[in-house]
């Protein structure tokens, strides 16, 4: 068993790591998990370790191509509208794989929704800590997000 999970852990930090230099990116985002899971059972270590350690294969992977990887606070990520003029954040904004903005109608994939706020959250972190990162992109399966909230989709590959 433990020879399968860091074979996957490796599969997939270098695929995490090959989309990132595809779509040109200067960042891979992860939500800061270290005190989401204290209220699950003893089960939840498997979860924590399987993710710190998925994050650490990406970091030196990533770190050969120049890319930096960070972490943000996962406060409210998958309950906030990612539309860049919106932001309203409410609970019932989300409706399992659903999400539906009830302010604005904006409707998506509420992992996609939530990885739209992960990558929007660690450029918001940059300008606010004088990084000088304002000009960075991050990538998302289906395109980048920008400083200002605005993203773009990416072009069909045939």
């Amino acid at each position: 068993f433990a020879g399968w999970s860091v074979d996957y852990l490796h599969r997939i930090s270098k695929a995490l790591v090959q989309e990132a230099i595809e779509n040109e990116c200067t960042a891979i985002a992860f939500e800061n998990l270290k005190h989401i899971r204290k209220r699950i059972s003893n089960a939840s270590k498997f979860q924590q370790w399987a993710f710190k350690e998925l994050q650490r294969h990406v970091e030196y992977k990533a770190e050969e191509h120049g890319i930096d990887v960070d972490d943000v606070n996962p406060a409210y990520t998958s309950q906030r509208c990612s539309h860049g003029e919106c932001g309203f954040t409410h609970e019932d904004n989300r409706d399992g794989d659903e999400f539906e903005c009830l302010k604005c109608g904006k409707q998506l994939h509420s992992d996609y929704n939530a990885a739209r706020n992960v990558g929007w959250r660690l450029i918001q972190h940059w300008l606010k800590s004088g990084a000088g990162r304002a000009t960075s992109q991050l990538a998302l399966k289906s395109g980048t997000v920008n400083a200002n909230g605005r993203f773009r989709p990416t072009a069909l590959r045939s």
